[in-house]
């Protein structure tokens, strides 16, 4: 379905789950409206949330425009990417003082990367196509999860003690995304 605010055409899926409140995300571009079930009225949480959409998508477009100047990188093997990650994995890791019990590489639809509470760290494969710096700082990001859950205060503050522009990697991570989302 499609919506207009203000000048920009927004694209939005509505899913009903088993949720107290509805709430707003934008993945990958597209407005996700998670409601309970006896919801039906989606217009009025759309307008209620207008200019949080707005802001959002604007920024959305603004990373994409930014991404048509961007190139990946495929001369990376494989095996070259895995030791590239293990070895940021083995040095921040250590310099942290976090364990790491497993790196695993998948293709992942919406993140970089996750962490578990056992200490399993899973890598985005299309990371092997971005700059060896980014590949660096979402290993980075994913081992301060190992001491922090949530992407609150505290987290970013532990991100900014190796990463204090750590605003630029995430624009920079998102512009990116605009390349590889839809590669296999």
């Amino acid at each position: 379905m499609k919506i207009k605010i203000r000048d920009i055409e927004v694209n939005y899926q509505v899913f009903h789950r088993k949720v107290k409140y509805a709430r707003l995300e934008i993945k990958n571009g597209e407005l996700h409206l998670i409601v309970p079930p006896a919801v039906k009225d989606y217009q009025k949480l759309i307008d209620k949330h207008e200019n949080w959409i707005y802001r959002k998508m604007s920024r959305i477009n603004e990373l994409k425009t930014q991404a048509e100047g961007r190139k990946l990188d495929f001369s990376r093997s494989n095996e070259a990417f895995k030791k590239i990650v293990r070895g940021y994995v083995d040095k921040i890791s250590h310099e942290m003082g976090v364990e790491v019990n497993r790196v695993s590489f998948r293709n992942m639809k919406t993140r970089w990367g996750s962490c578990s509470s056992a200490g399993n760290i899973n890598i985005n494969s299309k990371l092997a196509y971005l700059p060896e710096s980014l590949i660096e700082y979402v290993v980075h990001h994913e081992l301060c999860h190992l001491k922090i859950r949530k992407h609150n205060r505290e987290y970013w503050d532990m991100v900014s003690l190796k990463y204090p522009d750590y605003k630029r990697y995430e624009d920079e991570l998102s512009i990116y995304w605009f390349l590889v989302k839809d590669l296999n």
